[in-house]
């Protein structure tokens, strides 16, 4: 009879700490009726959290970044900003345009955009803008990278903003597309007063189309995820595409080699449109990451210490995809992904960025719900379902705030795909 008493009271226990709670009412922040794409979270230089999107014009059919400060007093976004120069730019889901506020305030806009008249149909740049004033005048647009030849591609970019105030970027660059396979892995910073300086490539051979993710954590290390293409000898030298992982702590300066997040061993002639994200805790660096290998699903792992060896992975969720993740203050992890709610269709898989034969496009099922899950010490302690799936909402995004967490995805529906938010608190 004890025995049974303790089982119950277990389950009880267990039940209590993943539960999931009903869906939250969600505000739109995009135009109305207009279409939206890749919401991004980052913070100005105030520490308030900002929201960045890509929407078209009805007036010229045209895609531009916009991005709206979320005031904490009111509880709503402020008037959104459009940054004039990134008219016609990419609505790539995976490779969203964003904003991001160097220490003195200068705000600096990157998108990308593409090529028309170039054979190649995915041959693009990445470029940026900067404002001094709030939003309300901007600078010409700027390259990002030094080479700026219109044969390939570059894209999959992301931005940290460094210990000293500056920023720092990576991003997906097709310039070596004879010499490699896949893409190579660029990396530049912003100095003083000024844009971005000289590019150095950081690795060759990278997945072509999947997000990368690079932040600083509180003491100025510079944390790099990515998906690599590898070919690993317990496979006879099969191509894999699993993610890995650099450390910098020298503001970008040198970083080290990169390191297996985990051994997947997903074969895969392709890119599967899904990028990792990690977060830094008192427990070490935290990843988490889609992979059909050993089976499809999200996985998270944690790398003890500083540029450690990752743990065996955990599976987070069997049907997740696009995950974004962040550290709490609490020293916990909040997670946020979509969730099918049907089955996708088969996708040919088979594609070359940087020589424009992609042929797939990895996007949600026809349903799927926004899912928010706190996890602590490895193990999942709530699980609340931000939407109930009856349209398909995917590629959400979070950010903490004094109040609770900062919930953002794209909402496709029977006006199109718009932007959506919600505050949780957790």
């Amino acid at each position: 009879m004890k025995s049974i008493f303790i089982i119950i009271i277990a389950a009880a226990s267990f039940l209590t700490s993943c539960k999931t709670e009903k869906p939250t009412l969600p505000t739109l922040v995009s135009t109305a009726g207009a279409t939206a794409a890749g919401p991004y979270f980052t913070n100005d230089n105030k520490g308030n959290p900002v929201l960045c999107w890509t929407e078209q014009d009805g007036k010229d059919s045209l895609f531009r970044l916009k991005y709206a400060v979320y005031n904490v007093q009111t509880n709503t976004f402020n008037q959104p900003v459009t940054v004039p120069a990134s008219a016609g730019s990419s609505n790539s889901a995976e490779s969203m345009a964003k904003v991001a506020f160097k220490s003195d305030g200068t705000v600096v806009a990157l998108f990308a955009k593409r090529f028309p008249a170039e054979k190649n149909p995915f041959a693009g740049a990445i470029y940026y803008s900067t404002s001094g004033d709030d939003g309300r005048t901007w600078s010409e647009v700027q390259y990002l990278h030094s080479d700026t030849a219109h044969a390939y591609g570059r894209s999959f970019f992301d931005v940290a903003v460094l210990k000293d105030g500056e920023l720092a970027a990576v991003w997906l660059d097709g310039r070596y597309a004879k010499e490699i396979k896949g893409s190579a892995l660029f990396f530049a910073r912003t100095e003083k007063g000024k844009g971005f300086g000289l590019d150095t490539c950081l690795e060759k051979g990278t997945c072509e189309c999947c997000r990368t993710d690079l932040f600083a954590d509180k003491e100025g290390n510079l944390h790099l995820a990515y998906r690599n293409i590898m070919y690993p000898s317990v496979l006879s030298g099969k191509q894999v595409r699993d993610m890995v992982y650099k450390l910098s702590k020298d503001n970008g300066k040198s970083f080290t080699t990169p390191k297996t997040i985990s051994n997947d061993n997903w074969e895969i002639e392709g890119c599967p449109h899904s990028g990792p994200s990690i977060a830094r805790t008192q427990a070490g660096t935290n990843a988490l990451w889609f992979t059909a290998g050993g089976g499809a699903g999200l996985y998270y792992t944690v790398s003890k210490g500083l540029g450690g060896d990752f743990n065996n992975r955990k599976l987070i969720s069997a049907s997740g995809r696009h995950p974004q993740m962040t550290a709490l203050k609490d020293g916990t992890l909040a997670m946020v992904f979509e969730e099918m709610a049907a089955a996708e269709p088969p996708h040919d898989m088979k594609m070359d960025h940087s020589k424009g034969g992609m042929k797939m496009s990895h996007g949600p099922a026809a349903s799927a719900k926004v899912v928010l899950k706190i996890v602590s010490n490895g193990e999942v302690e709530k699980s609340i379902a931000m939407t109930n799936g009856d349209l398909s909402d995917n590629h959400a995004v979070l950010t903490e705030t004094d109040k609770g967490l900062l919930v953002s995805w794209v909402r496709e529906g029977h006006k199109g795909a718009e932007i959506y938010y919600t505050m949780v608190k957790p």
